[in-house]
């Protein structure tokens, strides 16, 4: 299968999922974009939250919903790596599957920058969600982790929200 085709079948299902699913439910939509977004699922929020805050949607309610459903993805993201270690090797695939390539580099942003990895992950699209998994499995500090992740989380919603609600 050729790059041009995955990047055809990836921006494909960009559009129909934010556009269409997730718009016909409005909050309770973006907290499951949201959610998803957060988990490995490169799914864009940002156009959703646009059409919400175009549509006239408290700017408050939808930062609330972002930030709720995101750390519910980090956090599922960590448990995965934390209890999911024995099931990932299980099924471990060949050391030349993307999959792996995003595990390794998120290894490696975490082991570079410590913590502040964990900070930023929520604005690396993929690769984030691999460092958040690479922090369960190293099995590091769940209340540190949670702390950083939040206030990673809350800060870039923050300034999504702020600065698509003065756009819009």
């Amino acid at each position: 299968m050729s790059i041009e085709l995955i990047l055809e079948y990836y921006q494909l299902t960009q559009e129909i999922l934010a556009n269409n699913t997730f718009q016909e439910y409005g909050i309770i939509g973006l907290f499951l974009n949201s959610l998803l977004s957060a988990t490995a699922i490169p799914l864009p929020t940002e156009i959703l939250t646009s059409a919400l805050l175009i549509g006239g949607e408290n700017i408050f309610l939808v930062g609330l919903v972002l930030v709720v459903g995101s750390i519910i993805g980090g956090m599922l993201n960590y448990f995965i790596g934390f209890g999911g270690n024995k099931l990932f090797s299980r099924f471990k695939k060949s050391e030349h599957s993307n999959q792996g390539k995003h595990k390794k580099k998120g290894n490696k942003l975490l082991d570079k920058f410590g913590w502040g990895a964990i900070f930023f992950a929520s604005w690396i699209p993929v690769i984030g969600d691999f460092i958040l998994i690479s922090a369960g499995v190293k099995k590091m500090k769940f209340t540190k982790f949670t702390a950083i992740m939040i206030s990673g989380k809350i800060f870039k919603t923050v300034l999504v929200v702020v600065g698509l609600g003065s756009v819009f």
